[in-house]
């Protein structure tokens, strides 16, 4: 209702997946960083993480996610399916196994 009084339109979007969550792509961008670089101690571990943040920046991650979002969203607004999505923009390896992303229910909010 306070979204409403201040003009503010709020979107869902699924949790956990870097297709509609750009927040899931920095981390996923992170973790994929450390993972590379690893010593597997703790300390070699912190000091990853920030020259992970460093990196993200330097190298412009953030509008390649950006960009991705736009067009995911048209691609959806298209007609295209999730599979077709996943596979234009992300591998063409993808397999929709799952459940479309492009709708948020709460039929199973009871189960």
């Amino acid at each position: 209702m306070v979204a409403n009084d201040y003009g503010v339109a709020v979107s869902f979007s699924p949790k956990f997946h870097c297709e509609r969550n750009l927040i899931e792509g920095l981390w996923a961008h992170q973790k994929q960083y450390v993972r590379r670089r690893t010593d597997q101690t703790f300390p070699t571990m912190l000091k990853l993480i920030q020259k992970s943040r460093i990196n993200f920046i330097a190298i412009d991650v953030s509008l390649k996610l950006i960009r991705r979002f736009w067009r995911t969203l048209a691609a959806y607004e298209c007609g295209d399916s999730y599979e077709d999505v996943l596979k234009m923009y992300f591998s063409s390896m993808c397999k929709a196994n799952g459940v479309s992303r492009r709708q948020i229910t709460n039929s199973n909010l009871n189960d």
